[in-house]
């Protein structure tokens, strides 16, 4: 006779999981508060709770996921909920572990198990790593070591003879993830009144949100925060950029940028030009040679033969132009641990608005420096 199956208690797994993740971050802000690596016993501590939320987020997905597949509403419903919730005053929380959503209750403890595509674009859409081919994973968890997409050149020495230096130090290999958040406030006549709205904020506005700040740490030429680490590739490259013309040459361009980052010895296979939308504009009406058959510099989205991706971030706070070219694949980031969304009727209470609250881990690294330059375009 087969046992009956044991009866999983979502909640107090829910909870065990927020627990985790919360010792986790004490742990990491304590270690970063004193500027000091975990002692033994934090490390100890570490890995004993990375194992156990291993375990716990593998029960969860076995006892949520038929419920998922069984309920083809469950978007729908787990909107409904939410709505209900803020009607009545009842916080709301979503997390995201890894291929499951779960919505709850925060009240009543009841829970909507989600397939995370049912609820959210996925976060990887509008990244330059989707654009060039490379992934950004979510969910990591524990000491993430990026991985080094070159070859590694073996060396024949005898014996004594000192090897050279790696390219890439150790430590920049390692993730280490800082905690990014977003809040948007929406007035509660807007959410009664306005259908679709509380959907479009879940869907599309959060996810949007996090695209756009997630841009602009990894292509800004300043730090975005000046008390954070996050930094993308071309911090500190302002200094000593290419200077070019108030229309770039496509000799400025490809003699001056591409080839000096190819001589650094970059393959450059995952290489991509970055710059701000009207300056493509301009580049897309620039031919080649004036002189000639008209070619303009930028066709079909490719200019010098690598690819263009536009954003906004390369304009400095003064109003500098920047034009940026790197490989990519030396600029990892990922998202750490589980995505937390809160549907905070509370904060704002007094001006009547509802926050939307997303709060995740991220982490990104500039692996090799040489694999990026910058280009500085003179003022018209």
């Amino acid at each position: 006779m087969d046992k009956p199956k044991k009866k999983v208690n979502v909640r107090s797994l829910i909870n065990r999981h927020q627990e985790i993740c919360a010792r986790i971050d004490e742990i990491a802000d304590l270690c970063e508060r004193e500027n000091r690596f975990r002692t033994d016993a934090e490390t100890l501590e570490y890995e004993s709770l990375i194992q156990e939320d291993q375990l716990v987020c593998m029960r969860m997905q076995s006892a949520l996921a038929p419920d998922a597949d069984k309920n083809p509403n469950a978007a729908r419903d787990a909107v409904r909920l939410m709505r209900d919730n803020y009607k009545s005053g009842q916080k709301t929380e979503i997390i995201f572990v890894r291929d499951l959503m779960m919505v709850s209750d925060v009240a009543k403890g009841s829970i909507i198990p989600l397939n995370i595509q049912d609820i959210i674009k996925p976060l990887e859409e509008g990244f330059i790593l989707d654009k060039v081919g490379l992934p950004m994973p979510t969910g990591l968890k524990g000491d993430i070591v990026w991985p080094v997409y070159e070859m590694v050149e073996a060396q024949i020495a005898g014996e004594g003879v000192a090897l050279s230096d790696k390219k890439i130090p150790f430590s920049k290999m390692l993730a280490q993830p800082e905690r990014i958040g977003i809040a948007i406030p929406a007035t509660n006549q807007a959410l009664n009144e306005t259908d679709g709205l509380l959907e479009m904020i879940i869907r599309e506005v959060m996810p949007r949100a996090l695209r756009q700040l997630l841009n602009k740490i990894i292509f800004s030429t300043e730090k975005v925060n000046s008390a954070t680490n996050l930094v993308g590739p071309f911090v500190g490259k302002a200094d000593t950029a290419v200077a070019l013309s108030a229309v770039p040459t496509f000799k400025e361009l490809n003699a001056g940028m591409k080839a000096t980052l190819l001589e650094t010895g970059i393959d450059g296979e995952h290489l991509c030009w970055v710059m701000t939308k009207s300056m493509q504009a301009i580049l897309e009406g620039t031919p080649v040679n004036e002189k000639g058959i008209y070619i303009p510099m930028i066709q079909n989205g490719l200019l010098c033969g690598l690819p263009v991706y536009t954003t906004n971030c390369l304009r400095s706070g003064a109003g500098d132009e920047y034009i940026g070219l790197g490989d990519w694949r030396y600029q990892p980031m990922g998202l750490f641990g589980a995505l937390r969304f809160i549907v905070d009727p509370y904060s704002q209470a007094r001006k009547d608005c509802v926050d939307f609250v997303l709060n995740a881990d991220y982490s990104t690294k500039t692996l090799r420096d040489e694999a990026f330059i910058l280009g500085k375009v003179a003022e018209a």
